[in-house]
């Protein structure tokens, strides 16, 4: 063989060995293991914490959210507000495909918003302005308004997007089962109780990710997700528990990344609406806010990593630096529940969900030694996700007994009103509580165009709830992923909940 040849070999055999090489980091499982199995996989009924994390990697809005949080076109290529807010003129994109084959039609957007609006509390809250849908042709649809709804646009349209025509050819039963949409990666099975698998799908109208599968393991214990971890057995976790960051960080062949602006808003909340219960009188729920010592939690309980603020964080609209947290004072607490008529304090159950997005169980532990000190006699009840979701979602009942250690997904949001209206309006997909006077004001916050009138009565709104005591905040909870040093995986920020979207993720 002469130099020239052997040189051209060699070329040929190193090219060959980096395609190869590629092809293997592309087509490489991802395994991920997840604090929370979802209570759906079906996109369209997608409402708490860990459904979002699987389904929007194959789920889709009209609008796509960068890493960065800004919004751009997705399945929409343009969209225009009319001048008095109540129309949204939308151009959709066309050649897209669903991954039952199907084409993507303004009939798909109509079907799935009223899909939407009928089956899932938090899609009926945001869509409960509009007033109907409009199909010009199968790309321009319209939806009507009954007032402007600021919250709309931020919220990538309220719905992700499902495929009427699957939806006709296979039934109910199959399309929840095996569901379909637009997204980079099409599902694949789904093992309840184990994992979820996601695939590439080579026919997706954007850019294609590298990484080829990925795998959604369910390890709601935080000691067993981390020790997964350090054992190589998956590539990365959500929800990386807060005691063990510091450990994780030191450990050769790990990383660790911090969601820094990313805060759902653990919280005490109160069924309100029934008198017969204790916390109905607002000095009750005063005294259990001064019975809490919320530093010794923060340091404690959540090793000093979540922020804290009395309701909304300093970047977002309707901040108020005057609004101050709740403070610790028992003694207080004490007073108020002799002036409310309970100087022995009352009995009570606190419930809490068991899940590995948060460390619910410890900080219920924390509040109830808290609340014990004072006369409040706490029964704690955690309750596996889907029977706190149910209890929570039936406290509405004016005669439900309920308060509990519930995730509000409040600093963090792409608008405050969104999550204000979804967890306290009194028809509030996840509301417990109800207020005249703070329904009057975020409804009008909801419809304020201008900003700076926004931005002032979402002051006011905040200030009502802060008053009354609708809730108690105990922090803003910055979410922590944890994966291999060869995962490079940028978070999605002014996302209310974790997500993991395979498309942002490479494998060295």
């Amino acid at each position: 063989m002469n130099r020239k040849m052997g040189t051209v070999l060699i070329v040929m055999l190193t090219g060959l060995a980096w395609a190869s090489c590629a092809q293997s980091a592309s087509a490489k499982k991802l395994i991920v293991a997840t604090g929370q199995e979802p209570s759906t996989i079906d996109q369209s009924l997608a409402g708490v914490g860990g459904d979002y994390a699987i389904v929007e990697n194959y789920g889709e809005y009209l609008m796509y959210k960068s890493p960065n949080g800004d919004l751009n076109p997705g399945l929409a290529t343009s969209w225009k507000v009319s001048p008095d807010g109540k129309i949204v003129d939308f151009t959709l994109r066309k050649g897209v495909k669903f991954h039952s084959g199907d084409a993507f039609t303004a009939k798909d957007v109509e079907f799935s918003f009223d899909r939407a609006r009928a089956k899932n509390q938090t899609v009926k809250t945001r869509l409960r302005s509009v007033d109907r849908f409009e199909i010009i042709d199968d790309y321009h649809f319209k939806i009507h308004f009954k007032a402007p709804d600021v919250t709309f646009i931020p919220g990538r349209g309220a719905a992700m997007i499902v495929s009427k025509s699957y939806y006709d050819k296979v039934g109910e039963e199959k399309f929840v089962r095996n569901p379909v949409g637009t997204g980079p990666y099409k599902f694949v099975s789904y093992t309840p109780g184990e994992s979820i698998d996601v695939e590439r799908f080579d026919g997706y109208w954007g850019e294609k990710p590298s990484v080829g599968e990925a795998r959604f393991i369910f390890v709601a214990e935080d000691t067993t997700r981390v020790a997964k971890l350090k054992a190589k057995e998956v590539d990365m976790i959500t929800t990386c528990p807060y005691p063990l960051v510091k450990d994780l960080e030191k450990t050769p062949g790990l990383k660790v990344i911090r969601l820094a602006t990313n805060h759902p808003t653990p919280s005490i909340v109160f069924a309100n609406r029934n008198p017969k219960h204790p916390w109905h009188d607002r000095r009750v729920r005063m005294a259990m806010a001064y019975a809490i010592n919320y530093e010794s939690i923060l340091k404690n309980v959540f090793h000093g990593i979540p922020n804290r603020y009395a309701y909304l964080a300093p970047y977002e609209l309707g901040y108020d630096s005057q609004l101050k947290p709740y403070t610790y004072d028992p003694q207080k607490a004490k007073k108020l529940l002799a002036e409310a008529g309970y100087p022995n304090g009352f009995d009570f159950n606190f419930y809490w969900i068991v899940t590995g997005r948060f460390p619910f169980k410890e900080a219920a532990e924390a509040i109830a030694a808290y609340f014990e000190a004072v006369g409040i006699r706490t029964k704690l009840i955690g309750e596996e996700p889907m029977k706190n979701l149910s209890r929570h979602r039936a406290a509405k009942a004016p005669d439900a007994e309920y308060a509990g250690l519930f995730s509000h997904g409040r600093a963090g949001g792409v608008d405050p009103t969104q999550f204000m209206d979804l967890m306290f309006s009194s028809e509030g997909g996840f509301s417990v509580y109800s207020n005249p006077q703070f329904d009057k004001v975020i409804a009008e916050a909801k419809a304020a165009v201008d900003s700076k009138k926004r931005e002032a009565l979402i002051k006011d709104a905040v200030r009502i709830l802060h008053e009354d005591t609708a809730s108690i905040p105990l922090c803003n909870a910055v979410m922590i992923y944890a994966a291999q040093k060869n995962i490079d995986f940028t978070p999605t920020q002014k996302h209310y909940m974790e997500l993991v979207l395979v498309k942002d993720v490479t494998i060295k």
